[in-house]
């Protein structure tokens, strides 16, 4: 084996991994909507992902993964609110002002 084929092997696990990896923090993202939604009594809809930045702190430095989440109160009006996931837990979940749901 020539060090061009390790390099080739390398990227392609770390590759691999990175992708494992994103798979991962979408999926903790939607369990977290879903239990935010049914908590708040709201009609979950989906989940995207919007974007991966750098975050800084004084102990760490890693990506934040941020995802879109629609949900709707009454199957007419659709909202978007972000959850946030840092170092594969739960940072946020910030949601616009939305009507509440009736209870009958």
């Amino acid at each position: 084996m020539e060090l061009i084929d390790i390099v080739v092997w390398v990227s392609i696990i770390a590759l691999a991994g990175l992708f494992w990896r994103v798979r991962d923090y979408a999926e903790i993202a939607r369990m977290f909507a879903q239990q935010y939604c049914t908590k708040h009594q709201l009609v979950f809809v989906s989940i995207a992902r919007k974007q991966m930045h750098w975050r800084e702190t004084s102990q760490s430095r890693r990506f934040q993964f941020d995802y879109i989440m629609e949900f709707s109160t009454a199957n007419d009006v659709l909202y978007e609110g972000i959850v946030s996931i840092y170092k594969g837990k739960l940072k946020a979940i910030d949601v616009p002002v939305y009507r509440e749901p009736e209870v009958f």
